[in-house]
């Protein structure tokens, strides 16, 4: 099987507990029989439960409820005392698969027939079918209901109606009709239809169908053939499509190798002709096109004119191309086109016949893995030559294959498919359209979009998804998906904050009266946060500042940055009115302005009365250093306070230059690190502050611009720059292997040595390309090397261990056979192993064959250190059993009557190698009419001898049946007579009996031959003896 079914052993007395194994068949040599009278069942208050019960096994150990659910196998062990078990069945879509055993204390198990439970879901609807009216503006569908209808009647029928271009969805509604129609479409235009079964326990699977742009249908049987007479003229003939909208025109394009010309034909017309170089091989396709666009492709191709006529002609090589074709358009199914070609002359002028078949089906179109072409050839006059198989295993859209069926007369045809194969799952990336913090949250809803791409034809890819719930660590997923099957998925993790958090201020003090507080108070702020959670609450702030209506606000912060605030006003009168002065311009470290600095005072009053009078501003426009500037300011109390301050200015920027030591190339580039010095001077008052240092440049760099700034004690500053390119280091490069290896280091398949070159420096000039190694070898070294612009090189290698061949493996048997090739003891299968490259890994042990029967079969895989394997395989008939002989007819010991004489036979039987010769029989008797069978003889085809058996009966007659044959021999005595013989025997006078009989049997005629009286006698004394 292909799928992993993953088989869960329960104990019975521990709940909960499981233990895996993967596929172990459960083992029934000496189990107990199966249970009988079980029954499997939903429950009638549950459906998601399955109540399993049984009858009691004599020496049962335990049972064993074995639950398949799709593909998944468990099996749970019940103690014997239980008779009953009940599964949990959560999933409406699971088919469930169950069945019963009884095992012994060793595991030996009997299990019961599988007991099917469908799913509660209906599946798939049946026998979709889709299709356009009216010129292609009104799409249709029908269907059936679905096969497997689920547990309840069906409820609705889910359907969703898209354009594809823009994946704009014009229908979605659920109803009981199995029949769709949506008129004033675009006929020119690509729809898809979904369509999924509903009943009371949901849904399970969704049919989806594409109706592709109402275009006409592919032209069919086409022929391609050169004129006999004109070889340079090329008729092509086609039949026009039969089913869709009626082309307006064909187009019958040309080409060698590829598509290079075309031929335009009206409608009404289904052939047409071209002027081809005999000397030359071409390839003809045919299309037809309505307003809507073209259809596929009925491809041919013409080989290159042979004037002679040869007996055999090679066939040209299958070939496989790929169409200029839009790989966003639908693929059709593979469609078969043939040309063919006759001889000019000679009694076969019939093209032969050449047929494919695909070792897979599409889907859609589309094959996701590789798919064989295999051609079929016939010819009445025989075929010389028919195509190899063709693989197709390389991804693209409508692939051209071709293959050439030659008949011995020379006449040749040919068969083109169109293929689509895509291997490659699409890519999908997921990006978060929004604004996170640092810390990773969102304060609004952010929307994710996706990005989705395929190499080939993408089919779906998720619309935008915004979030709006607030959480940690959402997770959101879309799939992408490509017209091929394949599917990816991206996913992200969000965090989503959108709630401010709640502050509240409090006053820590006591104010008076009228609002004032005489000593400082303390603003306290509590902070809550239901998301997030609290970043940053404000500290207590202690106010010592006087002020008349002062505000305290504080901000709360939540992780995701979300803020509130909360505010307090409050009075504070503590101290007499202040005066700064303050300098506005910028001052260096030295304290010197390079501009003209302006001294601004500024006045307050922390009582609360209020400023009467502060100094203005005054600007310092000359040079000079330490100049003083004084202020003096009032309070309306005339409380005064004074300020001074010094300023120094130089307002003349320095001079600079930068000058290069070193060596450059002509192109510019240094091999040793240049220096660029630089030189300074400055005319204005307060001198060099700072000149740059030299500056080696050591570091590899293409266009360094290095920079020097000249620095005044006031600041002023003055740059020079020179630009220089340094390349001292050689390149990197590294080798990889890409491939698998063993553990032993060892390659199966050829790896591929792969090569990555960086250069920081000039750039590289070289770097290896890839290396695939082919041959098998231990330690084979593969070495490039790397090459930059200005010269340096590096070379790096991997050393690879090859081994692309199997190893060997061959069986022989050890036992003795007879003639008919069977074995009647047990034969041992051993194995020898041999490998020529990475040496055997594994060699499988002998075999004992254990068990009879024919054509058993014993396989053996032999492994390599490179992982290769060779399987083998021998069939053995094995029977050591001997054959049974049995007497029928008669049963030893038993007395019968002479009117039931059994008829006596021997059967042989045997359950192996069959019967090679029945046993025969030997009868004797003896005068007390004991009778004596013997069956002997009976022998297997393998040689095995049965058992002779005996049987001993014997045979004795009664009045009623003298009687009876009496009657029998005297078929014309009259009824007196008879009643005379009847009463004679009756009262048992057999002498007198013997008397009548001779009388009845002389004479001229007598009624008894002397047969018939013989045998009366003779009855006639056995009774008289017994009697």
């Amino acid at each position: 099987m292909n799928m992993r079914r993953l088989l869960t052993l329960v104990g019975a007395a521990t709940v909960g507990v499981a233990a895996t194994a993967v596929g172990t068949p459960m083992a029934a040599l000496a189990a107990p029989a199966a249970p009988k009278s079980w029954s499997v069942a939903r429950a009638a208050d549950d459906v998601h439960q399955i109540n399993v019960a049984w009858k009691a096994v004599a020496d049962a150990d335990h049972y064993v409820v074995d639950v398949l659910a799709d593909d998944v196998e468990t099996v749970i062990s019940v103690p014997s005392t239980s008779l009953s078990y009940a599964v949990a069945a959560p999933n409406q879509c699971t088919t469930y698969k169950i069945k019963v055993g009884a095992a012994d204390a060793a595991g030996n198990t009997a299990l019961t027939s599988n007991w099917t439970l469908k799913p509660l879901a209906p599946g798939y609807v049946s026998g979709m079918v889709t299709g356009r009216e009216d010129d292609g503006t009104t799409a249709t569908a029908s269907w059936k209901t679905p096969s497997s209808p689920g547990y309840s009647p069906v409820t609705g029928y889910h359907v969703v109606f898209t354009r594809t271009a823009d994946n704009v969805v014009l229908v979605d509604t659920t109803s009981l009709d199995t029949s769709f129609r949506y008129e004033n479409i675009d006929a020119s235009k690509t729809y898809s239809l979904s369509l999924t079964a509903i009943n009371d326990f949901g849904s399970c699977l969704t049919a989806k169908a594409s109706m592709s742009a109402f275009k006409p249908s592919n032209p069919t049987d086409l022929v391609v053939q050169r004129r006999a007479d004109t070889p340079g003229t090329v008729e092509v003939v086609w039949t026009a499509p039969t089913t869709g909208p009626a082309p307006t025109y064909y187009l019958v394009n040309y080409g060698e190798s590829k598509i290079t010309g075309s031929l335009k034909v009206d409608a009404s017309a289904t052939s047409g002709t071209l002027k081809l170089d005999t000397a030359k091989s071409w390839i003809i396709e045919v299309k037809a096109y309505n307003a809507n666009g073209g259809s596929g492709a009925a491809t041919g191709s013409v080989p290159i004119w042979t004037a002679q006529v040869p007996v055999a002609t090679p066939t040209p090589a299958p070939t496989a191309s790929t169409p200029a074709t839009d790989a966003s358009s639908p693929a059709p199914d593979p469609t078969q086109t043939t040309t063919t070609t006759t001889v000019s002359s000679g009694a076969d002028r019939t093209p032969p016949t050449i047929t494919t078949t695909l070792s897979a089906k599409p889907s859609g179109g589309w094959f996701k893995t590789p798919v064989t072409v295999h051609f079929t050839c016939t010819d009445e006059g025989g075929v010389a030559k028919c195509p190899d198989d063709i693989t197709a295993d390389k991804d693209g859209l409508l692939q051209r294959f071709s293959g050439t069926a030659v008949d011995t007369a020379g006449n040749t045809t040919t068969t083109t498919l169109m293929l689509s194969v895509d291997q490659i799952a699409p890519t999908i990336s997921a990006t978060v359209i929004g604004t996170k913090n640092a810390a990773g949250w969102y304060t609004s809803a952010p929307t994710i979009h996706y990005t989705c791409a395929d190499n080939l034809a993408l089919a779906t890819c998720p619309a935008d998804t915004p979030v709006t719930l607030n959480a940690i660590a959402q997770k959101v997923t879309g799939t992408a998906a490509d017209k091929g099957g394949n599917t990816a998925t991206a996913t992200v993790t969000l965090n989503i904050d959108q709630a401010a958090p709640v502050i509240k201020a409090t006053i820590i003090g006591e104010p008076n009266a009228d609002g004032w507080y005489k000593i400082a108070p303390t603003v306290h702020f509590t902070c809550t946060d239901v998301g997030s959670g609290i970043a940053d609450c404000p500290a207590d702030r202690v106010l010592n500042m006087d002020n008349s209506g002062r505000k305290v606000v504080g901000t709360a912060t939540d992780v995701a940055g979300n803020t509130a605030t909360a505010t307090v006003e409050l009075n504070l009168d503590q101290a007499r009115p202040v005066i700064t002065a303050s300098i506005i311009g910028d001052a260096n470290d030295k304290g010197w302005y390079k501009s003209a600095p302006t001294v601004h005072f500024t006045c307050t009053d922390d009582g609360g009365s209020g400023i009467a009078s502060c100094p203005a501003d005054s600007t310092v426009l000359t040079d000079g250093v330490g100049q003083a500037v004084t202020g003096t300011t009032f309070d309306a109390a005339g409380n005064s306070a004074t300020t001074t301050v010094k300023v120094s200015v130089d307002q003349t920027a320095p001079v600079i230059t930068a000058t290069v030591s070193g060596d450059a190339n002509a192109d510019g580039w240094y091999k040793t690190a240049p220096t660029v010095h630089f030189t300074c001077t400055d005319d204005g008052g307060a001198g060099i502050a700072d000149c740059p240092a030299d500056v080696p440049v050591t570091a590899d760099t293409a266009a360094k611009l290095i920079l020097g700034t000249a620095v005044d004690a006031a600041g002023n500053t003055a740059t020079a720059s020179a630009t220089v390119n340094v390349d001292q280091t050689a390149p990197a490069i590294t080798a990889a292997i890409v491939g698998d290896a063993t553990t032993d280091g060892w390659f199966k398949k050829a790896p591929t040595v792969h090569f990555t070159c960086t250069d920081t420096g000039s750039g590289l000039a070289t770097c290896p390309s890839d290396a695939t190694v082919t041959q098998d070898g231990a330690n084979q070294r593969v070495t490039g090397t790397a090459v930059d612009k200005a010269g340096n090189a590096t070379t790096a290698g991997v050393t690879v261990s090859v081994d692309l061949v199997g190893p060997q493996i061959k069986a022989t048997v050890d036992g003795t056979k007879n003639d008919a090739g069977w074995y009647t003891a047990a034969p041992t299968v051993k194995f020898t192993c041999t490998d020529d490259g990475s040496a055997v890994a594994t060699c499988p042990a002998d075999v004992t064959v254990t068990t009879e029967g024919a054509q058993i079969s014993v396989p053996g895989i032999a492994t390599d250190k490179a992982g290769n394997s060779t399987t083998t395989t021998v069939s053995l008939n094995v029977d050591k059993t001997a054959p049974v002989t049995t007497i029928l007819g008669a049963a030893s010991g038993t007395a019968y009557g002479a009117e039931a004489t059994p008829a006596v036979s021997c059967r042989t039987t045997d359950t192996g190698s069959g019967i090679a010769t029945d046993a025969t029989i030997t009868h004797t008797t003896n005068d007390k009419g004991l009778h004596t069978i013997l069956c002997a003889g009976g022998v297997d085809k393998a040689g095995n001898k049965a058992a002779p058996v005996t049987v001993t009966y014997t045979v004795e007659p009664t009045v009623a049946w003298l009687i009876q044959l009496t009657h029998q021999y005297l078929p014309t005595a009259s009824a007196a007579s008879l009643k005379d013989f009847d009463t004679t025997l009756n009262k048992h006078q057999f002498l007198i009996y013997i008397a009548k009989v001779l009388l009845s049997s002389i004479g001229k005629k007598p009624a008894l031959t002397q047969a018939q009286s013989t045998t009366l006698i003779y009855w006639a004394f056995v009774l008289n003896k017994k009697f």
